[in-house]
């Protein structure tokens, strides 16, 4: 069994020999703590209304809209067959969503999914 943090490490890097939009690379970077963009998207949100919003490193708010919870879901799935990721790698990008999901109503920061680390 691999240590969360290997599989995080492990994704990051298939994920990164793929071509991706800004947009995407941001919020993966996010999802698997890498600083992937400038700015760095350092905080994600799930609105009640299934809408992620993002804070980009400097900003003191969730000002960004990046989409739907659902869009997400969606290209994640795609990217893992292009990435070749291994069933723990695409289920630790769906536990770091679902982490971000369950803090609804609170803040879920990309650098403190403490599920996802095994604490």
């Amino acid at each position: 069994m691999r240590d969360p943090s290997e599989i995080r490490e492990s994704c990051a890097k298939k994920i990164s020999q793929v071509e991706l939009s800004d947009h995407f690379r941001a919020i993966l970077g996010c999802l698997l703590e890498q600083d992937w963009t400038r700015p760095r998207l350092v905080q994600m949100v799930l609105s009640p209304y299934g809408h992620l919003l993002g804070r980009a490193n400097g900003q003191a708010t969730e000002q960004l809209y990046l989409g739907s919870e659902d869009d997400l879901t969606r290209n994640i799935h795609g990217l893992a067959a292009v990435a070749e990721l291994d069933g723990d790698e695409v289920g630790y990008l769906a536990g770091a969503l679902a982490a971000i999901k369950r803090k609804r109503k609170g803040v879920g920061t990309c650098q403190s999914i403490q599920l996802l680390k095994g604490r």
